[in-house]
């Protein structure tokens, strides 16, 4: 077993939440991993419990979490039966090149991580490297800045906060990535049949009358209905979701990126790309407004984004549709890796 080591990590392409940053953040030893995501993850998600009291709509982009991506090796180990092996387990995985995603640890405990000492928290995160010399892990995580970076932190406080959870009988688990070496392609036609099902979303198809999860382009009217939930105060401020713009924006700029790449393997001009453009940059203004309210409770805010959200939204499906227009009946003439 080695004294010291620190897996490498690159740019990640949705860092909202902690279990998606790490299916692209990994991949430094197989970059294509990439084209996984930008031929197959596309549709926004959210439930509707937020119109019943809950306080969240739990916004997300469906398979995006590391564990649904396939060109990653897992290896699985429920915490509850690894005793004190727990660190050892860890470590050797490491040395194998395996990046540790883990849940099951209350962040109070974890110095450095987003509730240090301030609120116990049932959180997850990535352990990336080891030290044996000073005893501390290397996390891949939101930091006490609510930052999503890699920092240095004891394994004495990950130890607290691990058996502080077993002692409330809740017990997570730790999984061990790797990327494999296969070589990952952009399928345009794959992107297309799922531009397909993002726009086969409205009301009718998701009734504000029914429960359960939400997909497609018809979530931003959700976020909509859920801004004014957060202006008229049956969601309260103190508990509204802070991250679902940045979700959004993240959203946004993968699908640019997708797009430059389905022109380009259709061969169709770059007049659509060019255009989302602008959705991109709305998103962006879009996550700084919604920033403003949420440091300093800016209600008067929260009409002008929900309709600013909206227009986006139109303007988003003006220019897929086009998409898949100018797409149709074609056949991809490139591969991309």
């Amino acid at each position: 077993m080695n004294r010291f080591v620190e897996l490498p990590l690159i740019e990640p392409m949705y860092s909202t939440y902690h279990y998606q940053g790490p299916g692209v953040a990994i991949a430094a030893s197989n970059p294509s991993i990439r084209f996984w995501y930008l031929s197959e993850v596309m549709n926004l998600t959210c439930t509707r419990r937020f119109l019943h009291g809950y306080t969240t709509p739990e916004i997300g982009i469906q398979n995006s979490t590391c564990g649904t991506n396939p060109y990653l090796e897992k290896k699985w180990y429920m915490l509850e039966y690894l005793k004190g092996y727990s660190n050892i387990i860890i470590r050797d995985m490491l040395d194998h090149g395996f990046y540790v995603y883990f849940n099951g640890v209350d962040d109070y405990y974890v110095e450095g991580k987003s509730w240090y000492r301030e609120k116990h928290f049932n959180h997850d995160g990535l352990i990336c490297g080891y030290n044996r010399d000073d005893k501390t892990y290397c996390l891949y995580a939101y930091d006490k800045n609510w930052v999503y970076r890699k920092f240095w932190t004891p394994q004495s406080g990950f130890d607290k906060g691990r058996t502080a959870l077993f002692k409330a009988g809740i017990y997570g688990a730790i999984c061990g990535y790797k990327p494999k070496p296969d070589i990952v392609t952009f399928s345009a036609t794959t992107a297309r049949a799922k531009l397909e099902e993002y726009l086969d979303s409205d009301f009718e198809k998701y009734p504000q009358t029914e429960d359960g999860m939400v997909y497609g382009t018809v979530v931003h009217d959700y976020i909509a209905l859920y801004l004014g939930r957060l202006y008229d105060g049956s969601v309260p401020y103190e508990r509204m979701d802070r991250r679902i713009f940045r979700l959004i924006w993240e959203h946004k700029k993968v699908m640019h990126e997708r797009l430059r790449l389905m022109e380009k393997a259709f061969c169709t001009d770059g007049e659509c790309s060019s255009r989302y453009a602008r959705i991109v940059s709305a998103a962006d203004a879009q996550r700084m407004m919604y920033a403003a309210h949420v440091m300093r409770q800016r209600n008067a805010l929260l009409p002008t984004l929900a309709r600013q959200l909206l227009a986006m939204s139109e303007e988003e499906k003006i220019i897929l549709r086009e998409m898949l227009t100018k797409t149709k009946g074609k056949r991809e003439n490139e591969t991309l890796a």
